[in-house]
């Protein structure tokens, strides 16, 4: 697959979770010797050369594991915290730099950066590409518009929260889980550890992949 200039696209990588079910912040978890959201920044910028971390602890909490990554780098603290993803997304919106986002988040560290070009590819002229796994859409992990953002801002300051009401009023392009296994073979992309037993199967898995 050729790959992309990284001046076409920002990210935003959300880490404000309470991880209520896993007990400890899911940002943080290690596979081998880097956290989480080292491994997902990493592949983020494979393509991306702008990311956007959404958080709600101390900015250097998060930035002291992000050292020398290849993109320009940025902390912002979630205007209300704990009021879930939509709401990180939009305390981002004012400073993402470019008009296509890869929203990402930071308890999926086996995400697939592959996936990144192929939803450029056929973004066109939607506001997003919602990906269908498991007969589930999935909201993150996926490309949006800066349009999108700001559709999302406006409903949210009426109240709304819910990522599903916010795609509802977008024009969204559905991919299909049998396109995304053509890159992503397991779907692993859109496996969340929010659990102890998941962390300790991810890191089965990861070891058996040779991590």
């Amino acid at each position: 697959m050729q790959r992309l200039p990284k001046m076409k696209i920002s990210a935003i990588l959300l880490a404000g979770g309470q991880s209520k079910r896993m007990g400890k912040d899911k940002a943080f978890l290690r596979l081998g010797k880097k956290a989480f959201i080292r491994i997902i920044a990493e592949k983020l910028s494979t393509y991306c050369n702008q990311i956007v971390v959404s958080g709600n602890k101390e900015g250097e909490l998060y930035l002291s594991h992000l050292k020398e990554i290849d993109a320009e780098i940025s902390f912002i603290k979630d205007k209300n915290p704990y009021a879930g993803p939509l709401n990180g997304i939009i305390s981002c919106r004012e400073y993402i730099k470019h008009e296509l986002v890869f929203i990402a988040t930071c308890d999926t560290p086996f995400l697939n950066q592959e996936l990144i070009p192929f939803f450029y590819r056929k973004i066109n002229s939607y506001d997003a590409v919602i990906p269908v796994v498991s007969g589930k859409l999935q909201f993150l992990n996926t490309l949006y518009t800066q349009k999108s953002i700001e559709i999302g801002e406006s409903i949210y300051e009426k109240n709304v929260r819910s990522l599903y009401k916010w795609v509802e009023n977008l024009n969204i392009k559905k991919i299909e889980e049998r396109e995304i296994k053509k890159i992503d073979k397991d779907a692993l992309t859109y496996w969340s550890i929010n659990t102890p037993e998941d962390y300790e199967r991810i890191k089965y898995l990861w070891r058996k992949k040779g991590g």
